[in-house]
């Protein structure tokens, strides 16, 4: 059987500044609001911009506050806020206000190098931008190798076959069986696939198809992650091996057929 990884970025693979746009935004006038991470990563987290955007208008009372009382309304208020935020991200981006995860990047690279097929998959439309920024030179620099999978000019985006991130198809479950089906038409031999997530909500995705589920311990609590349904729990990628981990997967599903 052969085995592909599906990685969540956004708090996986880079703390990008997603949490931090939406609090700034959400502390704003006329929002007023404080958001915790623990509501991050239940109610924003790995959801599309505007699910999420809805979630902290709704849950933090904002509709009703500022009287928003017909659906016409709830609609201005929410593209109003869901813009806001999506300038401030972008914002941050540019600046470079965003680190990569140095441990999941060993994982990533050790991976590229036994040709394990990969696919980022985050619900954010700015996951990409920030692979791309990501050059080998600051690999290096950072890292001190990069496993000798990049080439010169080349960065952290070219570590995946497949690119599904920030499409519109529904929230995080189509996004990641969207990413499995285009690794499954480059590469035919991968039948499963574990996925590398941070939140609750695309641990439930990944597990709904029946994805092994890697639960990314960054913030927040275990005990949700694992409520979600995770596999197994890290707090640090690094102490994954590759090899050693699908080995495990394998026989955990021959333990599961008996």
């Amino acid at each position: 059987m052969g085995y592909g990884f599906i990685w969540d970025i956004d708090g996986v693979v880079m703390d990008s500044p997603h949490e931090a746009a939406w609090r700034e935004t959400a502390s704003k006038p006329p929002w007023s609001v404080s958001l915790s991470t623990d509501f991050y990563l239940r109610h924003v987290a790995s959801r599309p911009r505007y699910e999420g955007a809805h979630n902290i208008l709704l849950l933090q009372g904002v509709y009703d506050k500022l009287g928003a009382k017909t659906e016409e309304e709830r609609k201005r208020l929410l593209e109003r806020f869901a813009t806001e935020k999506n300038n401030m991200i972008r914002d941050l981006i540019r600046r470079g206000k965003f680190k990569i995860f140095r441990d999941a990047v060993t994982l990533l690279l050790r991976a590229k190098r036994v040709e394990i097929p990969q696919a980022c998959a985050s619900a954010s439309k700015n996951a990409t931008d920030m692979l791309r920024m990501v050059d080998r030179e600051r690999i290096l620099r950072e890292m001190g190798t990069d496993y000798g999978v990049l080439s010169p000019g080349q960065t952290l985006y070219d570590v995946f076959n497949v690119d599904a991130c920030g499409l519109d198809l529904g929230g995080k479950t189509g996004i990641l069986r969207h990413a499995a089906d285009q690794l499954r038409a480059k590469f035919p031999e991968a039948e499963f696939f574990v996925v590398f997530e941070d939140s609750p909500s695309g641990l439930a995705a990944a597990k709904s198809l029946g994805f092994y589920a890697v639960g990314v311990h960054r913030i927040g609590s275990v005990e949700a992650l694992r409520d979600a349904g995770a596999d197994i729990i890290v707090d640090r990628l690094d102490e994954l091996n590759p090899e050693s981990l699908l080995r495990e997967i394998e026989a955990k599903n021959r333990e599961s057929k008996h």
